[in-house]
């Protein structure tokens, strides 16, 4: 009989244990688990253009603007204690700010998941091809924090940011990382064999149960994961996995099944999940089974950005006029060159001669600019003193964007990072990025060890 871990590292360095191999492999191919979806800003100029959803979570980034600048070393205090699952979390002032917002705003939260909700189709009631697995976690809990305990820490501080069942991909994250755990040790799966029949992307369902109770389906070629999900409080729990057997699914199998789209943005992204889908129908037992790296599906996915790149140059035109302009007082205390570190931001882009551009492989899911910064910032990160960004900052504290229009196709991006100011052109048209320029000022507020409380005064 397998025996429960006993794990030292915090729960999410833990995860990011299991995670990290496949990723990192994804991003450099696919974009994989989140496709970008969680991230888009929805930050607004003019409040015409925003959706009730986009207003929120404007009036979200706005609310969460201090922990973004001047109060940065208290929210990651906060984060420090969350990710190591420190008593104090909950009395903490930054989950009483995050929670007071999502108070003031209760019924407002809970109407927006309904009605994303019903845009889903219910599940299938066969799943042909799969077997269930019974407590497929429990093997790879921390007996000290177990999956319950996890999904309640992590639904708890992501309440704030939940409006969309996109919004639980975290939770659905970490128990994607307990099923590739099982798979790696009961049925002998590589890195490899797992990402080649994940690409074909994940459809999810939704039943309603009672009150606020929804039953989770989120299926894909190579497992199927089920769950309850709670509206009111966020949380998450009865997390069932089904593995598939080895056998290939019908040609055909839910087809078209995906939720009904609300905005253009959701249009493409169920026509380009529609063609990932299918792709799987198209491979051979060779491309499913390989324990070499397959680049068949991000290549057709490439081909497929490129045919529709009109739709990709409009919808981003549209997406970019959301970010606020950019912050020029701001900017103006960021005073020193910085201009060493471009090489560093640059290795994130492809380069071709001496252009340097979105990846070839990104492209079909960066809609604002948020993949690009998202890299560019990480890479800020490994230059700060003492400093160690935990993966659910960003998330939480949202964003520093800003955007404006220059020239056909082309946009300015600013982003503040602490002690960072970085400027870019983006090509919408093209993938082209250009005029990189990087300053930054004093002293980073984070001068501490990572784990070492700030002076609250």
């Amino acid at each position: 009989m397998r025996q429960r871990k006993k794990h030292t590292k915090s729960w999410l360095n833990q995860q990011n244990l299991i995670l990290n191999g496949m990723i990192q492999q994804i991003r450099i191919l696919l974009i994989y688990f989140f496709l970008i979806t969680g991230t888009i800003s929805c930050q607004g100029q003019t409040t015409e253009l925003l959706t009730e959803e986009q207003q929120l979570r404007k009036e979200m980034d706005e609310w969460m603007k201090p922990y973004r600048r001047e109060q940065a070393a208290n929210f990651e205090w906060w984060i420090y204690l969350v990710e190591n699952h420190v008593g104090g979390v909950w009395h903490h002032p930054v989950y009483k700010h995050i929670d007071g917002f999502y108070q003031l705003h209760r019924q407002q939260y809970l109407q927006l998941r309904k009605a994303d909700l019903t845009r889903y189709q219910p599940a299938p009631e066969l799943l042909p091809e799969y077997e269930q697995v019974p407590n497929f976690y429990a093997p790879y809990e921390d007996e000290d924090f177990p999956l319950e305990d996890v999904l309640k820490l992590t639904q708890g501080i992501g309440n704030f940011r939940t409006l969309r069942v996109a919004d639980i991909s975290f939770a659905v994250e970490i128990l994607d990382g307990y099923a590739i755990e099982y798979l790696k040790d009961e049925k002998q799966f590589t890195v490899e064999q797992a990402i080649n029949q994940r690409m074909y992307g994940d459809l999810y369902f939704a039943d309603f149960l009672q009150g606020d109770q929804w039953q989770m389906t989120a299926i894909n070629r190579l497992y199927t994961l089920t769950f309850r999900w709670n509206i009111a409080d966020n949380q998450i729990s009865q997390p069932e996995l089904w593995v598939l057997t080895g056998k290939r699914q019908p040609a055909g199998w839910l087809s078209g099944q995906l939720p009904k789209p609300q905005t253009p943005i959701q249009q493409l992204d169920n026509a380009l999940n529609t063609f990932r889908w299918a792709l799987y129908d198209e491979a051979d037992d060779k491309e499913l089974t390989s324990n070499d790296m397959v680049t068949t599906v991000p290549d057709k996915v490439t081909a497929y950005y490129q045919a529709h790149h009109k739709d990709y140059i409009r919808l981003r035109n549209e997406e970019l006029a959301k970010y606020p302009s950019p912050d020029v007082e701001y900017a103006k205390s960021f005073k020193q060159d910085a201009s060493a570190l471009r090489e560093d931001l640059l290795s994130t882009l492809e380069q071709e001669g001496s252009v340097y551009k979105v990846s070839s492989r990104a492209a079909p899911y960066e809609m604002d600019g948020a993949y690009t910064i998202y890299n560019f910032r990480y890479m800020l990160m490994r230059h700060l003193k003492n400093y160690a960004e935990y993966r659910l900052t960003p998330w939480i504290v949202g964003y520093d964007s800003y955007a404006r229009k220059t020239g056909e196709n082309i946009w300015e991006l600013q982003f503040f990072y602490h002690k960072y100011a970085v400027n870019f052109h983006w090509n919408i048209a093209t993938d082209e990025i250009s005029n990189l320029a990087i300053k930054t000022k004093g002293e980073v507020a984070i001068d501490q060890p990572v784990g070492v409380p700030p002076e609250t005064n």
